[in-house]
């Protein structure tokens, strides 16, 4: 297996839900109960952090990093803690099964703030 897969890092998995509020409006909720503790390898999509403008919030910071991981109990809607900053996943993980040796899970996540807890 690749080194890079090993991972010496790790992150918080905070999974999370759809559920319609009283309204009828979608909103994402946490699950409740523990974080997971995820081991990583983390690699920068860029060498640089860029930002782009939004309508409703103007200028923002797209850092966005690439975690492989040899599983992964998330999916699309998972919060993923590093180092007291929350990122969201980009897309859904994906599950790379080329033999039993070297699968494994990368997933692209984006910088969203700090952590609040």
């Amino acid at each position: 297996m690749s080194r890079r897969i090993l991972g010496r890092g790790r992150v918080e998995l905070e999974e999370r839900r759809t559920v319609r509020d009283k309204s009828g409006q979608r909103i994402t909720e946490r699950i409740i109960g523990p974080r997971r503790q995820v081991k990583v390898s983390v690699v920068p999509v860029r060498d640089w952090s860029a930002a782009e403008e939004q309508e409703t919030l103007g200028l923002q910071i797209v850092d966005m990093l690439v975690l492989y991981a040899k599983d992964w109990p998330g999916d699309v809607l998972s919060l993923v803690i590093k180092d007291g900053q929350k990122y969201e996943t980009v897309g859904a993980p994906q599950h790379f099964e080329f033999s039993r040796k070297t699968s494994h899970w990368r997933v692209t996540i984006r910088w969203i703030g700090d952590d609040d807890g």
